[in-house]
């Protein structure tokens, strides 16, 4: 998920850079979040607190742009205590047995201005398996309060759960999982003078 997710940057605008930028995505600033259907009345919201990774972007060559982002299962926020112990525990996301998620990027295609496909192996509940998200890079320069260079991304995806063997209540709760993710990556710092 985290993915997550985000190396949209590949379709940079403006002038090329003669090599890739690291990005290294801002915790404040990168939201993962969820939707899943619940008894079919209503989609039950969620998002994970705790998110780190990078994205290289290869402005010359976007197609040689990468992401990793792994995600703290124990973050997982639905806006109800009871429920996210539920999704911590072992019937759910087990979070005790596999406390990360995690996504790395193996192809991204450009699909249209500041568009792109990225393809990758989400690792959840201790498998493997492909996702694609379709990411755009929303930004890319200073940050208006300190300079610092940035990229920003929104990704979009979705997931069958029981592809990674998660099944449990599967006659009542969706198998199609939904994410959503906005992620702010930071370039270094300049270097002090």
């Amino acid at each position: 998920m985290r993915a997550l997710l985000f190396a949209a940057a590949l379709c940079a605008a403006g002038a090329a850079h003669a090599e890739p930028v690291t990005y290294t995505l801002d915790p404040a600033h990168t939201q993962v979040a969820f939707t899943i259907e619940r008894f079919g009345f209503n989609n039950v919201l969620g998002r994970f607190e705790t998110v780190s990774g990078e994205v290289v972007l290869d402005e010359a060559n976007p197609a040689n742009s990468s992401v990793r982002a792994t995600i703290q299962v124990g973050s997982i926020d639905s806006s109800n205590d009871t429920r996210d112990e539920h999704l911590r525990g072992e019937r759910w996301l087990n979070a005790a047995l596999h406390p990360t998620i995690e996504f790395r990027s193996t192809a991204v295609r450009l699909v249209g201005e500041n568009r792109a496909e990225v393809t990758g192996d989400l690792t959840m509940l201790g498998q493997s398996h492909p996702v694609t998200l379709d990411v755009r890079l929303n930004r890319l320069g200073p940050l208006p309060n300190n300079q610092r260079q940035a990229a920003g991304f929104t990704a979009t995806g979705t997931l069958r759960r029981s592809v990674w063997g998660s099944t449990t209540g599967t006659q009542l709760i969706g198998d199609d999982v939904s994410i959503r993710i906005e992620a702010l990556g930071l370039a270094p710092a300049p270097a002090a003078n």
